[in-house]
């Protein structure tokens, strides 16, 4: 059973660490949950994620960083050194989290990462629903990105770290 925002005090200790190898399958259903809360269809969200590679090598593929409260992961991202460039590959957030800042958590936490390993510019493709959370978080329209296999272009925003 995975603990629920709405069940716990207003104050909570959020831990930020590196994905355990056997975390993959409660970050997949993160992901799903996610997802799936914008309204889109359950089976395809589904789908969509059995796409991941969520095995303790996928995970080794990307920089993969855990938001926990207690025991419970509530959210993750999962990020792709790519020389000056620190791509946001993944930002998840258990719906009954969300809008408790977790994601704003998160997110700094990718730039903090960029800026450490020397990226000058954090990129990312946006999810239509999350574009004004990006804005919020100082992310601006950088271009369009390349079709989704949702059969759309979103937009690749950008943040510059220096």
């Amino acid at each position: 059973m995975h603990l629920r925002a709405d069940s716990i005090p207003v104050r909570v200790k959020v831990r930020l660490q590196p994905a355990a190898a056997d975390e993959g399958e409660r970050l997949r259903e993160i992901a799903i949950a996610a997802k799936a809360s914008w309204g889109y269809d359950l089976e395809r969200v589904r789908q969509w994620a059995a796409m991941g590679d969520f095995s303790p090598a996928g995970l080794r593929q990307k920089d993969v960083v855990v938001a926990s409260v207690g025991t419970n992961a509530v959210g993750w991202i999962g990020v792709i050194r790519q020389q000056e460039v620190l791509w946001l590959d993944d930002l998840w957030v258990e719906p009954s989290w969300m809008g408790k800042g977790i994601g704003r958590r998160l997110f700094q936490q990718a730039a903090s990462l960029g800026r450490q390993w020397g990226a000058t510019r954090l990129e990312w493709q946006a999810e239509p629903n999350a574009i004004g959370f990006y804005e919020k978080m100082g992310g601006r329209y950088a271009r369009d990105g390349e079709p989704s296999v949702w059969g759309r272009v979103n937009p690749v925003m950008a943040l510059e770290l220096t």
